[in-house]
């Protein structure tokens, strides 16, 4: 997550070979040249810290 960012609350994914996309908080989309098998893992946090990850963006992001 970054501040002053843009879009809609969105958090980044950045793998391990240097790919990232990023991934709406409520609608999971991914927007990247990345499969959603390829971060199973990282969705399913993000599905289970909503509340949480909305919370640091509008902190972020007043």
């Amino acid at each position: 997550m970054s501040a002053d960012d843009h879009l809609l609350p969105h958090v980044h994914v950045k793998l391990n070979d240097g790919r990232e996309c990023t991934v709406d908080i409520d609608t999971l989309e991914i927007k990247g040249r990345i499969a959603a098998r390829e971060i199973r893992d990282e969705l399913a946090w993000i599905a289970e810290n909503r509340a949480l990850l909305h919370g640091e963006w509008r902190r972020y992001n007043p």
